[in-house]
């Protein structure tokens, strides 16, 4: 399982994974897929949108051996992951947590791909968007953009048990 952190640089390590079915994983961090590991926050999201670090951030993970791997991205973490598939890195399948830019994507991935939002993140995409682009998607009721940081640890949250149940094959859109 590839990780890729959002522009906080979380999770800097993580958890056990393997009650979701990962048991071997690996944490990069935006920052330094970027080239600009020195940024964190605003400075990396700038970096990443206004300038050239999305571009050195895909390219940095094109080069990643990704085949017979799922991966998993926080935010920004996650528009990486989704641009570098779309460019060529192969993966098996793809979860993305909060990744609200994803909005501005037309058309879905060739692998399987879960996106799931916190209900209350004014820059999720529409309910349309969901039905079109995504093959699976999920809204977390009540929760705000950066949910993940709680849910992802807690052994027994709901974003723990779609993630399990989307790799395991039985994921159903809520």
């Amino acid at each position: 399982m590839l990780v890729v952190s959002d522009i906080h640089g979380f999770p800097e390590t993580f958890t056990d994974l393997s009650d979701v079915g990962f048991s071997q994983h690996r944490v990069l961090q935006l920052a330094d897929l970027s080239g600009r590991p020195d940024l964190r926050g605003d400075d990396l999201h700038h970096h990443l949108f206004n300038d050239d670090g999305m571009r050195h951030a895909i390219r940095a993970l094109r080069e990643v051996d990704g085949r017979g791997c799922s991966a998993i991205g926080f935010s920004a973490g996650e528009t990486v992951l989704w641009n570098a598939v779309k460019e060529g890195l192969e993966l098996q399948a793809l979860i993305c947590v909060s990744s609200t830019r994803l909005r501005f994507e037309t058309a879905p991935l060739n692998i399987p791909a879960m996106v799931v939002w916190g209900e209350l993140d004014p820059y999720r995409p529409s309910e349309s968007w969901n039905h079109a682009v995504p093959q699976r998607w999920k809204t977390y009721s009540g929760k705000q953009h950066d949910f993940y940081r709680i849910e992802v640890l807690a052994t027994e949250s709901p974003l723990r048990a779609d993630i399990a149940a989307f790799i395991e094959g039985r994921f159903l859109v809520a």
